[in-house]
């Protein structure tokens, strides 16, 4: 890896222009030079359009974003100018500072200009003594490291209504990519934009691939004597609101993706290399693989490989250099006790095919899930790797990053995944991720109130979660201290019901081969009523389990598909015991709502002493289309209306009450006597 970076570095430096203004920040730098010659450079016009919108806009306007690169062979830079104006004092503290993230391992960062415009006057604001550079590991809480550094630029004296205008190159690209990138930008955002743009320079004569997202314009290829041209252009492009919780297949923004024309198989060529099968093993670890290989079916040794390597060997990547994309050898992993999903996935994979389980790396993109399949074929599109095995023909995924899995690897559900690209010969496509139904997936809770008469209650609380529920729960309490436990689980019924006492401590019984985890609670609650009328008692019950999955989206009035709730069974029954003489006058009622995603129920009934609500919610999908957005959130409010209920009771007076209540009778009826 050190010989590929330090002739990275040469190339680098070779790019570099003469009149380049090196700067530098302890072991990293940055540069301050012209604008690369391949750059049309853009005027910023000197008014804002009147028939563009954002002509009045109250908070940010951007003049100008565009993005020009450069990949032909030996070149890789990328040129963005962005300029950008506030419109309230409360937005200042944003428009005077500016960040640009670049990899000094494969990348280098020249800074063309830093300028603002008060009224029609430009001035340079560029002052490099002033730019600092520090590496910044934005994903190392989620043990990550990628070697990234972030250059910082604040301005001086930026007030309402100043353009602000910096440009900037980035040279060079990860090299272990070879090439097989996407460029891509965004034609409408959260803010008005004046003038957005695209153009992309390839080698001449060859064929780019373009997508488009949304509304985005169409691309323009111009077929040069010196390349191959892809420009793409908005003037006057609207705001765009963020409804927030779209699925994440979904592109809601208008979008402009493009790479040179290649299949998904030029990806899976490219990816062959990383993963050859490997050999040499640990002795540790070939003594687990003999004791696996006496297990009576491929399930099961698929399962015990499976958790050895999510349980025992822990989540963290260092990204850099070939490790970008290059898994470390299975060996390594194993010793070191810790890889990325790269290093996680190629040591499982190799455990799998030693046992003869059929098992290949697979690329997938998190971020993007089943949309993957509407963006050019390239290696950079992809930001994860799981394991596709096979047993008997069928079909199995597995991600090796998880932690604390219950169940069979069989029953893995990793569907929000979309689509993954196999990294086998032979593939030609991406394949789509299958699971089998969920089996009995959700949460059950039982909630029991032993009402007193001397005004307390007892209240057990038996929660049940099965599969990626109890995955859920189970990775939660790791490392969680009972007391730590029961103080929170406390907390929550303290905060609905005031003063109680846990009576024993939180007691979680965890059944991991059938992925059950059932949680008990027992409290005694010293004053759980609200006030009531006369004589009587009102107790303040909800669905706890269902609240927060019918949950109401930020933004109701949509345009846009829904990202709804985890397909599963999700049911919170209460039970409420009356003391001796204690009367209820509540009516048996039943409630119902339903949409294409889910079908739920409230049932409310009285049996002798005992008050039964009964709260049942299945979520049929996970995602809701627009057609069917406005019966599913109409429904939906109604759902979330009825997961509340106040039971009213009455209570019998003692002897001295009914007396003293006979007494204010009897006086009542001798003084409206004597007035007649």
């Amino acid at each position: 890896m050190r010989g590929i970076l330090g002739a990275l570095a040469l190339l680098l430096a070779g790019v570099a222009g003469a009149s380049d203004e090196v700067h530098r920040r302890g072991e990293f730098e940055f540069a301050i030079g012209p604008v690369p010659t391949f750059v049309e450079p853009a005027t910023v016009a000197e008014h804002w359009d009147p028939a563009a919108p954002g002509l009045d806009e109250k908070s940010w306007r951007v003049w100008l974003f565009e993005e020009q690169v450069d990949r032909r062979a030996g070149r890789d830079q990328v040129y963005l100018d962005y300029v950008w104006e506030a419109r309230a004092a409360s937005l200042l503290g944003s428009a005077g500072k500016f960040d640009i993230t670049f990899n000094p391992n494969y990348q280098r960062l020249v800074i063309h200009r830093v300028d603002l415009r008060r009224g029609s006057r430009w001035s340079s604001r560029l002052a490099p003594d002033h730019i600092s550079l520090a590496r910044r590991e934005a994903d190392f809480e989620k043990n990550m490291a990628d070697g990234n550094v972030t250059a910082l630029i604040v301005l001086e004296d930026v007030r309402v209504d100043d353009v602000v205008r910096i440009s900037y190159s980035i040279i060079g690209s990860n090299p272990i990519l070879g090439g097989q990138i996407v460029d891509y930008n965004r034609f409408a955002w959260r803010s008005p934009m004046l003038d957005v743009r695209m153009r992309v320079l390839y080698e001449p004569g060859v064929e780019p691939l373009v997508t488009r997202a949304g509304n985005a314009p169409e691309a323009t290829v111009l077929r040069r004597a010196d390349a191959t041209e892809v420009a793409v252009r908005r003037h006057g492009a609207a705001a765009q609101l963020d409804e927030g919780s779209y699925p994440v297949w979904y592109e809601p923004a208008p979008t402009v993706r493009t790479s040179l024309a290649r299949k998904w198989s030029d990806v899976v060529a490219w990816a062959l290399p990383l993963y050859p099968r490997a050999d040499g093993l640990p002795a540790d670890l070939e003594a687990r693989l003999a004791q696996w290989s006496k297990l009576p079916d491929p399930q099961a040794r698929f399962s015990a490989a499976l958790r050895a390597v999510q349980d025992e060997v822990r989540y963290f990547g260092v990204e850099m250099g070939d490790n970008t994309h290059k898994p470390h050898a299975p060996s390594e992993t194993w010793t070191r006790r810790y890889g990325d999903c790269k290093d996680k996935t190629y040591l499982l994979v190799t455990l799998l095919q030693r046992m003869g389980i059929e098992a290949a790396p697979a690329l997938v993109s998190t971020t993007r899930g089943r949309g993957i399949a509407d963006t050019p074929p390239a290696a950079s599109v992809f930001n994860h790797v799981i394991v596709r095995a096979a047993i008997d023909g069928k079909a199995y995924w597995v991600d090796p990053t998880m932690t604390l899995q219950g169940g069979q690897a069989r029953e893995t559900d990793l569907r929000e995944y979309g689509a993954g690209l196999v990294i086998a010969p032979g593939t030609q496509a991406l394949e789509t991720i299958t699971a089998a139904p969920p089996k009995d997936a959700g949460i059950l809770s039982n909630e029991h109130y032993e009402l007193l008469a001397d005004g307390g209650a007892r209240l057990k609380v038996e929660t049940v979660y099965r599969g990626t529920r109890a995955d859920r729960a189970r990775q939660s309490f790791a490392g969680e201290s009972e007391q730590d436990r029961s103080r929170r689980y406390a907390d929550h019924y303290r905060k609905r019901f005031g003063d109680l006492e846990p009576v024993t401590p939180v007691a979680v019984d965890d059944d991991r081969d059938n992925n059950v985890l059932k949680v008990t609670e027992h409290y005694l609650l010293r004053s759980p009523y609200e006030a009531g009328t006369g004589a009587g008692r009102a107790l303040d019950v909800q669905a706890d389990v269902l609240g927060p999955v019918a949950t109401l989206p930020q933004s109701m009035d949509r345009s846009g598909p829904l990202s709804f709730a985890e397909r599963g069974h999700y049911r919170h029954e209460i039970r409420v015991t009356m003391p001796d003489r204690w009367t209820s006058q509540l009516a048996t009622e039943r409630v119902d709502h339903a949409s294409d995603a889910f079908v739920y129920s409230r049932d409310l009934g009285v049996e002798g002493r005992d008050i039964r609500v009964v709260y049942d919610l299945d979520v049929k999908q996970e995602d809701v289309g627009t057609a069917q957005l406005t019966r599913h959130l109409g429904e939906l409010r109604k759902v979330r209306d009825s997961l509340y209920a106040r039971l009213h009771m009455q209570v019998p007076g003692t002897p001295q009450e009914r007396d003293a209540k006979l007494k204010a009778l009897l006086d009542g009826v001798i003084d409206a006597g004597a007035e007649q």
